[in-house]
């Protein structure tokens, strides 16, 4: 056999082997993703030396004790010994990949405004799908409070936020403790009741899965494959879950949303403003427009940027509102 027929040969292989992964599962994907995914770490604030000043490091990698892999966290608080209101904070990723170490610094910069700030990893897609990472942020609250005095925890007074797939994952979450009919779907046992959740804290998520993939926003729709398990997810029962905005009542918590006017994702967040108030839900919106830097997704954790100090601004007097917390300056 001539040596470019061999070669034809392994070449036709090898585009069969690739063509056989890609449509049967999420292999490429995946490493796609994760690979997009790596180095995403915020940006130092300029007043970082100010802020550790400001805050105790009371736990790194603590296991929060989860039935799934990757149930870890790190708390951060304000110094003193007074209880403080509670942000457990869930990172981004398209629930692919992503760590809580790149936004460390966000965590720690809303720490040293008065609070307890918990930055929690959990279990990634394909491996953890959902509903894993929903009951993930509930054990990771159940060991929170249980340890409330090690950590100097008030639990009145608990947020639940995240940024991106986080944001979407902390929107199920204020469903998951407001509505009896979602949470009988997910299961488990709620950790906290719906008086002790004062808000969640949405950062450029998504929140519509029957809009999603009309975003644009890159692989947005192979994530949800990951996460459901099934390539064309719309209709499943997952998807339905998932779907936020259609399990929302007038039990849902206050809301603090936000999202940049060049990130793919502001059709969602304005969706979701829309179905909050539809419920009467009490809504405080950041929609800022770009002027210099491009609001583009996750602008909020570059905290070097005069818009994003503006958005912490604006989250902080949310969460001294809901919280009746003194604001530390």
């Amino acid at each position: 056999m001539r040596w470019w027929m061999i070669l034809l040969i392994v070449l036709i292989v090898i585009v069969l082997a690739v063509w056989v992964i890609t449509a049967n599962s999420t292999f490429l994907q995946r490493v796609f993703i994760r690979a997009l995914c790596a180095g995403n770490a915020g940006v130092k604030p300029k007043d970082y030396d100010a802020v550790l000043s400001k805050i105790d490091t009371l736990a790194t990698d603590a296991s929060y004790e989860s039935a799934f892999d990757n149930g870890v966290l790190d708390v951060y608080a304000a110094k003193g010994d007074a209880p403080l209101p509670l942000i457990v904070y869930a990172h981004g990723g398209y629930y692919v990949g992503d760590d809580k170490a790149d936004f460390g610094y966000y965590c720690q910069s809303l720490a040293a405004r008065g609070y307890v700030v918990a930055n929690i990893n959990y279990q990634l897609a394909p491996e953890g799908r959902y509903p894993t990472q929903m009951l993930q942020v509930n054990e990771a609250i159940r060991f929170l409070t249980a340890h409330a005095a090690e950590y100097r925890i008030d639990t009145t007074k608990i947020f639940i936020g995240g940024d991106s797939a986080g944001g979407h994952l902390s929107s199920q979450m204020g469903l998951y403790y407001t509505n009896p009919v979602f949470q009988a779907r997910i299961g488990g046992t709620p950790a906290i009741t719906k008086e002790q959740l004062r808000g969640v804290i949405l950062h450029c998520g998504y929140y519509n899965i029957d809009t999603l993939r009309a975003t644009g926003f890159p692989m947005i729709a192979d994530s949800v494959w990951m996460m459901t398990g099934e390539k064309h997810y719309e209709g499943t029962e997952a998807a339905k879950s998932m779907n936020t905005v259609a399990w929302i009542t007038p039990d849902y918590p206050p809301v603090f949303i936000d999202c940049g006017d060049k990130d793919s994702f502001l059709s969602q967040a304005q969706e979701m403003i829309a179905a909050l108030a539809k419920q009467g839900v009490d809504v405080t919106s950041y929609l800022p427009k770009t002027t210099t830097f491009p609001l583009i997704h996750e602008f909020q954790v570059r905290l070097d940027l005069p818009e994003a100090v503006e958005w912490l601004e604006q989250l902080v007097g949310f969460l001294g509102e809901k919280s009746k917390n003194l604001i530390f300056d």
